[in-house]
């Protein structure tokens, strides 16, 4: 059904050949699936018999499969790994409760998640397992104020933030950021300071009762510093394991990514009918500006608006910004309907292909996302208006200069941003809705851009709402109303 051109078929089957020896390596490692309540636990064992658990609990917005390389390398250094996602995240279909300031409400039900994670273990594989906890960003206040009853021998918190820390607990704690988290390792620093004043970052510290370091990995942001493979060593040999010492060629994501960089680059060139679609009308760089600035802020209106069809938080309210800069857009905009252009079915299902095929690679390389239970609803509040969206701003893309396309497409994204700012208490839950607009832009709309001249920005602009309401259904978090 798909048919590529020929450096593009070489391309895609390339990208493909990298993903299967990726997934081949991920089959040499065994794993086990436990159930607490609805919650599906993956213990990654270790690669030699052990009686040391560590639970590695991902960041806000995040997924098990993000920490699953670090999991990898926990059990080649001898403990079983288990990893699993937060409630509202990823696979999990409960929701989060609505009250993510105070630390009785979201806090705490996350919490109660990692204590309920201990408990099985100790219960499936007795209470004198050594267990160890890794999280990462908000995890990592999570972790460690699951462990203050708990006993747990030791601590990693990567990217660290939390009111928890005193000089005397936890007892055995490791902070370590990205080298270009400037403001976390100044914060990580601080807690070392309250054992010993003159501390300094990668120097381990001991008062005798407490032992605490603050380290950071070279080269590294707040995504990037949980795939390095210098994190995984400065945890192992923090929690005294055997190191593997992974390097950066074998460690997945770069090749996870090589890969899906190449398959999207191969389906970027799927072979369409010949439609030859051209614009008869361009619209002026004045005018397509003009329009970009005022449909965001005509949007700003959105905050007055609350509509909310089922029992989750947030999505509504992105659902009506969008639309509103769709239909503002249109409206601002004639040439838009004067430029009219037919909808090309066959075409349209080609390309449905190409979007799905990216997705599932995806979901199961790098996000652990599905479209299950509350997504669902999610997804049907937002689709028709970020279908309005797209199909306005990719034609007016379409009818512009190529440099006046680029503020087109990142003014709306600005706008979101300052409604981010007013109404945190709003928005504020669905702020990743930003960095998904841009991931989403960058990967699909690299597909979108180079097909639209070949079968129109309706086409193309339907195919961006359906999947723009997909991604955000899948990667914001779910809170209860």
């Amino acid at each position: 059904m798909i048919k590529l051109h020929s450096l593009s078929s070489y391309t895609f089957i390339t990208g493909i050949f990298l993903l299967v020896l990726i997934q081949i390596d991920r089959q040499s490692y065994k794993s086990n699936f436990q159930y607490v309540g609805q919650d599906t636990i993956e213990i990654v064992e270790s690669k030699v018999p052990s009686k040391i658990f560590t639970i590695i609990c991902h960041g806000y917005a995040g997924s098990k499969e993000m920490m699953r390389q670090l999991a990898f390398d926990i059990a080649n250094a001898g403990s079983n790994a288990v990893i699993f996602d937060f409630i509202g995240h990823g696979s999990n279909s409960q929701r989060l409760v609505n009250n993510p300031t105070e630390l009785s409400g979201t806090t705490q039900q996350l919490v109660d998640q990692v204590i309920n994670v201990i408990d099985l273990l100790k219960l499936k594989y007795g209470s004198d397992i050594k267990l160890n906890l890794i999280g990462h960003s908000m995890a990592s206040d999570i972790v460690i104020r699951a462990s203050e009853k708990q006993n747990i021998s030791s601590i990693a918190a990567i990217s660290p933030y939390s009111t928890k820390v005193t000089e005397n607990f936890p007892k055995d704690l490791l902070l370590t950021s990205g080298q270009f988290e400037k403001h976390l390792r100044n914060h990580s620093l601080k807690f070392t300071k309250l054992i010993v004043t003159d501390a300094d970052e990668n120097v381990e510290y001991s008062n005798g009762l407490v032992r605490r370091k603050a380290s950071y990995t070279k080269n590294t942001g707040h995504v990037s510093v949980i795939y390095s493979p210098q994190t995984s060593a400065t945890i192992t040999e923090w929690f005294k394991l055997k190191n593997g010492h992974r390097t950066l060629w074998s460690t997945q994501i770069i090749w996870i990514l090589l890969g899906l960089t190449m398959i999207t680059y191969g389906l970027s060139r799927v072979k369409l009918p010949t439609i030859n679609y051209y614009d008869n009308t361009r619209v002026s760089s004045v005018k397509s500006i003009i329009v970009g600035i005022s449909s965001p802020t005509i949007a700003l209106s959105s905050s007055y608006i609350d509509y909310e069809l089922f029992t989750i938080f947030g999505f509504g309210s992105v659902a009506a910004y969008f639309g509103i800069v769709g239909v503002a857009t249109l409206l601002l905009c004639r040439e838009i309907w004067e430029n009219s252009e037919k909808f090309h079915f066959y075409p349209f299902i080609k390309l449905l292909v190409a979007f799905s095929i990216l997705v599932i690679l995806i979901n199961h390389f790098i996000g652990s996302f599905f479209i299950t239970n509350h997504r669902i609803f999610a997804f049907l509040i937002m689709i028709i208006p970020l279908t309005i969206f797209c199909v306005a701003i990719e034609k007016l893309i379409s009818m512009s200069a190529t440099i006046t396309a680029f503020f087109i497409r990142i003014l709306p994204l600005m706008g979101f941003s300052i409604l981010l700012a007013i109404f945190p208490e709003k928005y504020g839950v669905m702020f990743t809705t930003v960095p998904i607009y841009i991931f989403y832009f960058l990967v699909f709309g690299y597909i979108g851009k180079i097909q639209r001249k070949s079968v129109g920005s309706y086409t193309i602009g339907t195919l961006h709402g359906i999947f723009l309401a997909f991604a955000l259904a899948a990667t914001n978090p779910i809170f209860s109303i």
